[in-house]
């Protein structure tokens, strides 16, 4: 009876391994290359800023993570974005225009910034929240922490001076 249940137990692995093969070089190979694809890139040091702006330097992938940041007083801007090449073109183009003087417009009040990922679980419930719906990357602006403005740059036919327009109106 032990034999017969172990031999029927054996022969079932062999059905599970050959109907999916399982290799560790395939597996260390595709979590490279999703590491290759998924870069997140962090804004300049607090030394380089010439503006007033505030540019928070950590990737909130919790729900509960924007809580700290939401109670602001300056405009909250919340970049929701994936961490790909293709995306991060945006969020670079973002921390340059708000952490140089030259390139922010004049007589703007000062903004916050937080960056949220957009494939972690909790920047999903977030999207949900705030209704950014499906076309990534998405700045939204919030003011004493009710949304006021979306920002959904075309990222094949972008370029920065797109984003000192936005942010002339925020």
């Amino acid at each position: 009876m032990f034999s017969r249940n172990l031999a029927r137990s054996i022969q079932r692995s062999k059905f599970y391994s050959q109907s999916r093969p399982f290799s560790i070089t395939d597996w260390f190979k595709s979590w490279k290359d999703a590491a290759q694809t998924q870069r997140l890139i962090y804004p300049p040091p607090a030394s380089q800023f010439t503006t007033q702006n505030r540019i928070i330097d950590v990737w909130v992938s919790e729900k509960q993570d924007i809580y700290n940041y939401i109670n602001v007083k300056p405009p909250l801007l919340l970049n929701f974005t994936f961490a790909t090449p293709r995306d991060n073109k945006v969020t670079q183009a973002l921390f340059d225009v708000l952490s140089d003087k030259s390139k922010y417009p004049s007589g703007k009040e000062p903004v916050y910034l937080v960056n949220i990922l957009a494939d972690s679980e909790g920047g999903r419930e977030l999207m949900m929240d705030y209704v950014v719906g499906g076309k990534l990357p998405c700045v939204l602006v919030l003011k004493h922490q009710l949304p006021v403005g979306k920002y959904v740059p075309d990222v094949d036919n972008f370029s920065e001076q797109d984003i000192v327009e936005f942010l002339k109106g925020v």
